[in-house]
């Protein structure tokens, strides 16, 4: 196939319309099924074939960096730090360098240091056994939902989001490395907004209070407008809150592509982070050892902060190219 029309074309502003494009399909891809095929998000149908659409989306999001990187010439910032792209989508998402353990294991390390408050939470309370059975449990799937939240998402978010989006944002002159660490998870926290409907439409068919005055007609049995302004506005609470929670995952899980070089640590917290669940601040207020909890807490932030650096540096990550995402951002 001939696509030398594309080096003539090409401009760093397009990797972020392809990086828009991959989110807008990772969305339309999870709608693609009939309506006679749609159910809850939770059951089991919806979630295999679900899973069938993202994994093709896995495979069509990587012509964004074949067609930046590989067809596309080098972009002026990369020409003017004298850095050689990525030769391949796997050299550039780091599935061709040894560096998957090292890149994993320093993830998990900062995952566990920022939540080694809710981990001692869980621990006093519920023995240290409840903390071996919620990564135990992750590991071995036992429901669809489970295998959604605890491989599936991971796996493929990750792919996309960081290991296809954010190397090629800075390798194609489109954002420098604070640009893509700081913007692209807007793309992630974008992808979930489309809960928005199913979540309305689960307060919706639940059990809302109503006031006498403010019922659903009994003839024609249409839900009432303040029940439906109800829902709506705590899905909108709900959704923004996950907006917010997914951005804020998204910068660190960006981070973590660019200075290891490696997909595995991404995809390493993003599971860490879905087995644990967002910190439960309320839970561990109620707590009868919350004195030691909070410490913990605190104990917890310093030392993730303390040692994001030193776990990340690039040094210890074979085939992070952290050096000439970093020079070619100079060169912006």
């Amino acid at each position: 196939m001939d696509v030398s029309w594309v080096a003539d074309a090409w401009r760093p502003a397009h990797a972020w319309v392809g990086a828009w494009a991959a989110s807008a399909l990772y969305v339309g891809s999870l709608y693609l099924w009939p309506a006679r095929y749609r159910a809850p998000r939770d059951h089991p149908a919806v979630i295999r074939r679900r899973t069938v659409s993202l994994l093709g989306t896995c495979v069509a999001s990587c012509a964004l960096p074949w067609v930046a990187l590989q067809v596309a010439p080098p972009c002026a910032a990369a020409r003017a730090a004298g850095v050689t792209l990525p030769a391949t989508v796997a050299e550039a998402t780091g599935l061709e360098s040894a560096g998957a353990a090292p890149a994993a294991i320093a993830s998990l390390s900062l995952c566990a240091l920022l939540f080694l408050g809710p981990l001692a939470r869980v621990a006093l309370d519920e023995g240290a056994a409840s903390v071996a059975r919620i990564f135990s449990d992750a590991l071995a799937p036992t429901s669809a939902t489970a295998w959604r939240n605890h491989i599936v998402a991971p796996l493929a978010e990750e792919w996309v989001f960081r290991a296809i989006c954010v190397p090629t944002l800075v390798f194609a002159g489109a954002a420098t490395v604070t640009e893509a660490v700081a913007l692209s998870p807007l793309l992630f926290g974008s992808a979930h907004v489309h809960h928005f409907f199913e979540t309305r439409e689960r307060f919706l068919s639940g059990p809302v209070a109503v006031s006498s005055s403010s019922r659903a007609d009994p003839y024609t049995g249409k839900r009432d407008l303040s029940k439906k302004r109800r829902a709506t506005k705590r899905a909108l609470l709900v959704v923004a809150a996950q907006f917010a929670y997914t951005s804020l995952f998204g910068a660190f899980a960006s981070f973590l592509m660019t200075r290891t070089g490696n997909v595995c640590a991404p995809t390493a917290a993003h599971f860490f982070c879905n087995a644990t669940g967002v910190p439960d601040v309320f839970a561990a207020a109620r707590s009868r050892h919350r004195n030691v909890v909070f410490v913990a807490y605190a104990v917890g932030i310093m030392a993730f902060a303390a040692n994001l650096g030193p776990l990340t540096d690039p040094a210890r990550h074979p085939g992070s190219r952290w050096e000439d995402l970093v020079a070619v951002s100079a060169s912006i």
